[in-house]
């Protein structure tokens, strides 16, 4: 991991954030990437993010390629929120530990991804508790103060719903 960027300071909305930032484990996803690592240089955050395969390297925010699990697991519990392409294993881990997620879809169009399914997720889970969904880079900034300002929740009863030996093979399923 490359520890670079400003560390931690006072943020956009007056308090200390810890953001989380994945891409997932499939596909580079640089757009998402550079334009968080754009956000943080005008609104310094205790920031990591998992790049994976990306050829754009932050300078304003800590990185690693590819987390292990448990290294995985412990960024989003410390996280206040988690930034991430619009998987449903990104959005299953927020729920689960009850943090806001920000997401932006990848497109076909730019090579991101084989088909737009993102953009079909995206629009499905706009509406959900801690979803906050940017459609597009330009959007971005104003779905994390959105989710920065909402700060922690409960899940929606998703832990109810799902037994953690339910939850670990979904886990385990996604990361292989």
């Amino acid at each position: 991991m490359a520890a670079v960027g400003p560390g931690r300071r006072t943020g956009v909305l007056g308090s200390r954030a810890v953001i989380f930032v994945t891409v997932g484990s499939m596909l580079p996803f640089n757009r998402l990437i550079q334009a968080v690592d754009d956000w943080v240089r005008v609104h310094p955050q205790d920031t990591l993010a998992q790049i994976g395969d990306g050829d754009y390297i932050p300078s304003n925010m800590r990185w690693a390629r590819m987390l292990p699990q448990p290294e995985f697991r412990r960024a989003v519990e410390q996280s206040d929120i988690i930034i991430a392409h619009a998987g449903m294993g990104s959005y299953l881990t927020a729920i689960e530990l009850g943090k806001p997620i920000v997401m932006l879809p990848r497109h076909a169009s730019m090579k991101e991804h084989t088909t737009n399914h993102q953009l079909h997720t995206a629009q499905w889970l706009r509406n959900m508790l801690g979803v906050h969904v940017a459609m597009t880079e330009l959007e971005l900034a104003d779905a994390i103060e959105k989710a920065l300002a909402q700060g922690a929740f409960d899940g929606g009863g998703f832990r109810s719903y799902a037994p953690e030996s339910f939850l670990q093979k979904i886990r385990q399923s996604i990361v292989q």
